[in-house]
């Protein structure tokens, strides 16, 4: 079983386990800020919180799944919820396209879901980056309500229950601990919009670091050190089931 782990700066390293069989532990370094401080509300706290609605009970939750979806698809054009994540400017999908991306409408189910710049085919494609994207601010999110490490224990267990395989709980594992640790970094106050800034900002900076490959050094795999932008992939490049 490797280990490896994630150098956030300020925010600490996040370590975890590349087969996505352990839990992540957040490892702090730096100052600890006032906000910082007493910010883990606890796993009782998050499911008391959760099953409260859940079980009939009058109380709003949120984390539901319509605010998973809400987050998820934040960063495609034209979402009511812009103006909670982007009130100041373009949304993820329209930043994408400084990159050389083609116009992005849905990365799911869309016309250009697998498009890339010409020429760039090793790039991950619109799909697999809304997904990376979306473990991270979702994770933050959770992360400012309950702390970064419950929101993380929240993230593992809810991955180690799914019926994904080792390699997509360990690429869904690794952007989560980057979206706790980003809140870990900046403290619990930090808004929608500042959260979704820094999580497109960390994807930003490691699609760059992969756009400067040439040659022999383009490969499905992302750099060390940050987020993983890629689903698990064959050795000819062709994603892998993640059942």
């Amino acid at each position: 079983m490797n280990s490896a782990a994630v150098n956030l700066g300020a925010g600490g390293f996040v370590s975890y386990f590349e087969d996505g069989g352990a839990a992540v532990t957040l490892e702090g370094e730096g100052p600890i800020l006032p906000e910082r401080m007493n910010m883990e509300r606890g796993l009782g706290t998050f499911f008391k919180d959760q099953l409260v609605p859940f079980m009939g009970t009058e109380g709003a939750t949120q984390f539901d799944a319509n605010k998973q979806d809400e987050m998820r698809a934040s960063g495609r054009p034209g979402q009511e919820s812009q103006e909670t994540y982007y009130p100041e400017g373009q949304p993820f999908f329209e930043k994408l396209e400084e990159y050389g991306y083609p116009a992005v409408q849905n990365p799911v189910d869309g016309p250009n879901r697998h498009a890339r710049p010409m020429g760039r085919e090793d790039l991950p494609t619109p799909q697999e980056l809304e997904d990376a994207r979306a473990h991270a601010l979702g994770t933050g999110m959770v992360a400012r309500e309950y702390g970064p490490n419950t929101a993380m224990t929240v993230g593992n267990m809810s991955e180690d229950f799914s019926a994904s395989n080792r390699l997509h709980r360990a690429m869904d594992k690794r952007n989560n601990a980057v979206g706790a640790s980003l809140i870990r970094q900046s403290g619990i106050n930090l808004t929608p919009a500042e959260l979704a800034s820094q999580v497109d900002a960390t994807i930003f900076k490691q699609l760059e670091a992969i756009m400067q490959r040439d040659g022999d050094e383009r490969r499905f795999e992302s750099p060390k050190g940050s987020m993983d932008l890629y689903f698990p992939r064959d050795k000819y490049g062709y994603f892998i089931s993640d059942h």
